[in-house]
């Protein structure tokens, strides 16, 4: 909160420092509010943060995918075949930490933009997701 009022206020004045400060301590303590009234825990893993490694990666690929699909729309007038597609997950308890871990999950696999997670069938044990533009077999 510190940093985006610094980028809203664009002054490193001490006394906007002081108030973006003041911002920022309100915000958290609204958000600690609201996490206590919610009854929801935050519990993570450090081991959970290794598969956003590939983020970076992977949002650069299906930029270029999203981009030559948009392309092709464009000047071809082609449609590109879009897909729902299960990915299997496990779903896991309802405590704290899994809910974070399917949060984390959700999260972290509908930042690329050509993928967007529907959701999580616990009795199924499967992530539900739509991909704009649908991989080929055999990728």
């Amino acid at each position: 909160m510190m940093a985006f009022w610094v980028m809203l206020d664009d002054s490193v004045a001490t006394d906007e420092l002081l108030a973006g400060a003041g911002a920022a301590a309100i915000a958290a303590s609204l958000a600690e509010l609201v996490t206590y009234q919610a009854a929801s825990r935050f519990r993570m893993r450090a081991g959970w943060l290794v598969p956003a490694l590939r983020l970076p990666g992977e949002v650069a690929r299906d930029t270029v995918i999203v981009y030559r699909a948009l392309w092709r729309r464009l000047v071809h007038g082609e449609q590109p075949a879009s897909a729902f597609i299960e990915r299997p997950v496990r779903f896991g308890d309802d405590t704290p930490e899994g809910v974070t871990r399917r949060t984390l999950l959700v999260g972290g696999t509908s930042v690329a933009p050509n993928t967007f997670v529907l959701g999580i069938d616990p009795e199924r044990d499967v992530m539900v997701l739509h991909q704009l533009v649908a991989e080929r077999e055999g990728k």
